[in-house]
């Protein structure tokens, strides 16, 4: 009898013997789960391209309750992400990066419907053609903020009054943006421009976007991979690895 019948995108799968591989998967009912997928590598693959990264599926899964590894039973495709990552190098990078920043956000077994509904969004709005560079920083900064971990816009995180408009200053030691009678913070310091770019971030879907890089979105990259890498106690590979391709490209 199946244990679950639920929607999931398809974070990343690995090889488990000859004919199958260990499918990881984001579910709306149980959050992230692996699960087996018999027969799903060889000449004639079970589940096609059912099981490629971040495509959206409805899954049948089979196991014991609480098991660390299920097994997969149907895997119908409801949406590729296909068509996203064909538009550009950009953003076939951002896709490589958004499964692997949700598979190392997402804890095993936790259903957390607002971040499944955001990766939903994230790549229908790269596939509706939103610029890779700032749905990336969009990314980490709900993914930062649904997990408590970005500080305030609006509080000072030393004293709780309200910070001045215009640039903010993040203090290590006061884990936040802190005004200038707390000062002088530790840094680093956001532009303006960036600071305008995370409120919108907070207020508007990611297909709002627009298809241009942001340069106020470009001054956020290396604050989100300090949170980020503060929090995982270690930094992703997707940033490195996107970096270093896109210098090649521009050679």
């Amino acid at each position: 009898m199946a244990l679950l019948t639920t929607e999931a995108l398809v974070l990343r799968g690995y090889k488990l013997g000859e004919t199958s591989k260990v499918v990881v998967l984001l579910t709306r009912e149980r959050g992230k789960v692996r699960a087996v997928a018999r027969g799903a590598r060889g000449s004639r693959p079970r589940y096609q391209s059912a099981l490629e990264p971040l495509s959206e599926v409805r899954v049948t899964l089979y196991g014991r309750q609480g098991a660390e590894l299920l097994r997969l039973g149907q895997a119908e495709l409801l949406h590729s992400a296909f068509r996203a990552g064909a538009r550009s190098l950009d953003a076939a990078l951002f896709l490589s990066g958004c499964a692997e920043i949700l598979d190392a956000f997402c804890p095993e077994g936790e259903a957390e419907e607002r971040v499944y509904r955001l990766a939903l969004a994230v790549v229908r709005a790269a596939e509706g053609g939103a610029s890779p560079e700032a749905l990336g920083r969009y990314l980490e900064a709900w993914l930062l903020k649904l997990h408590g971990l970005y500080p305030p816009l609006e509080r000072c995180s030393a004293c709780g009054g309200p910070l001045p408009a215009g640039a903010l200053s993040y203090d290590r030691a006061a884990h936040g943006f802190v005004c200038r009678g707390c000062g002088p913070a530790s840094g680093p310091e956001l532009p303006a421009e960036a600071a305008r770019a995370l409120s919108g971030f907070f207020r508007r879907p990611p297909d709002a976007l627009g298809d241009r890089a942001d340069p106020a979105a470009r001054a956020l990259e290396a604050f989100h991979r300090e949170l980020i890498a503060a929090h995982l106690e270690r930094d992703l590979r997707a940033p490195r690895v996107i970096r270093e391709t896109l210098r090649e490209a521009a050679r």
